[in-house]
């Protein structure tokens, strides 16, 4: 039984995530934070912007960021194809309501995370920067990474603007 305190407020998350490719990793993100899903709509790009910034889009006239989390994660950039799709993610970033998009290379399913195949986040041997992932995991017989995205918003992409405007 999976007993780390670190795991209790995720733990009721797990019974609804959307399971999506990213640089060729599996991840979940509880779809409590989750709007809608959408096929890839004309980004426009934004001058000057980071790494982490993919542009603009117009959802039913309202105009959101959309952040590319692959360079923070230290994954190759593929070009968009038939299957990139946006995750349009509802959270709160320094107290402040944040509405956002990501990049997904798929979106596999909508699925359901057994509590006990969470993992701590090995602390060398991967990719990902210190505090960007809540946990690992597995789901169909694939590890998985669950990203912490209010962390991932307030400290790894605090710096672009662009992406943290708040309503």
């Amino acid at each position: 039984m999976t007993k780390n305190k670190g795991y209790a407020d995720l733990i009721p998350r797990l019974n609804s995530v959307v399971a999506f490719e990213m640089g060729g990793e599996l991840m979940a993100l509880p779809t409590d934070v989750l709007r809608e899903v959408l096929e890839l709509p004309n980004l426009t790009p934004v001058p000057c912007a980071g790494p982490f910034s993919a542009g603009l889009i117009n959802i039913r006239g309202v105009v959101l960021p959309v952040a590319d989390l692959r360079p923070l994660f230290r994954m190759p950039v593929k070009d968009n194809d038939r299957e990139t799709r946006i995750l349009i993610i509802e959270t709160t970033v320094h107290e402040k309501s944040l509405t956002v998009g990501v990049i997904a290379e798929a979106v596999h399913a909508i699925a359901e995370i057994d509590p006990e195949t969470l993992r701590p986040v090995p602390a060398v041997g991967t990719r990902w920067p210190q505090g960007t992932l809540h946990a690992m995991a597995r789901w169909n017989d694939q590890f998985v990474a669950i990203p912490d995205v209010v962390q991932i918003f307030e400290t790894h992409i605090a710096q672009e603007p662009q992406l943290v405007s708040v309503d």
